[in-house]
């Protein structure tokens, strides 16, 4: 593992590396060099060109993309965040998964609608809010087994999910629709409806979410916020995307 890593933040100023020159890096033997060249390159981190050189692969540039896409998510999505609680009367939110709960990184009131602040959110369940659910079901099935290993589910309102099979159900409705809606199911008097956020790689970066009071959360208000949700998502996700292709690299200083 710690010769893996020590490889891996070898492209921090190079663009490649040959068996030998890694033997060297590791002072370990070529054929040793070799096989952890070898993993790395069968797991997507690496990818072998011509002349028998390694450089990064498809996942260590992922996991590059979507690091510099997350630095940069809030500063890109608050402008429309902002545009957005201008005409809609409802809490809006910036959310993405951490630390087995959902956090937030911005919200904007609209309206003078106030239900809950900054940091309620993370006080709760994942599967309780419109937000996690979103981001639960980008999850591969092991993630999300880790996290519920037991059949019966945390409640916090008679509203919210009590099974796992539910859950899964709903997690597998919500990845062909790509929307989320709760209602009551994390505060009894509030609803909310959440659309994701893709980077470069169409990676789930994070997650837009509208709330309100229940009560006003009929079809007809939920289907008017999910249009202007993913409209005001769309714009964000394109704008990140430029962002970074607007992003000065550091250009390795040798090969």
């Amino acid at each position: 593992m710690t010769n893996a890593l020590v490889l891996l933040g070898h492209f921090k100023d190079h663009v490649s590396v040959s068996v030998s020159e890694a033997a060297e890096l590791l002072a370990v033997s070529p054929s040793s060099a070799h096989r952890t060249l070898a993993t790395l390159r069968d797991n997507g981190f690496l990818r072998q060109r011509s002349g028998r050189r390694y450089e990064a692969g498809p996942m260590l540039v992922e996991i590059a993309l979507g690091t510099l896409a997350q630095t940069g998510l809030r500063d890109v999505a608050d402008p429309h965040l902002r545009e957005l609680s201008r005409t809609v009367p409802a809490q809006i939110w910036l959310n993405k998964l951490a630390d087995r709960r959902v956090h937030s990184l911005g919200m904007h009131v609209g309206i003078g609608v106030a239900l809950a602040e900054l940091h309620a959110v993370s006080r709760y369940p994942i599967h309780t809010s419109a937000s996690g659910k979103l981001l639960l079901s980008h999850l591969a099935p092991s993630h999300i087994d880790s996290l519920y290993p037991d059949a019966v589910l945390e409640t916090v309102t008679a509203r919210s999910l009590r099974r796992k099979e539910q859950l899964l159900e709903e997690l597998e409705l919500i990845r062909r629709c790509e929307y989320a809606v709760q209602v009551g199911e994390q505060r009894k008097e509030t609803a909310g409806v959440a659309v994701p956020l893709y980077g470069v790689a169409d990676e789930i970066l994070g997650v837009l979410a509208v709330t309100g009071p229940a009560d006003e959360f009929d079809s007809d208000t939920r289907r008017s916020h999910l249009v202007r949700a993913r409209s005001t998502a769309q714009a964000i996700s394109r704008d990140i995307r430029g962002w970074i292709r607007e992003f000065q690299w550091p250009r390795p200083t040798t090969a």
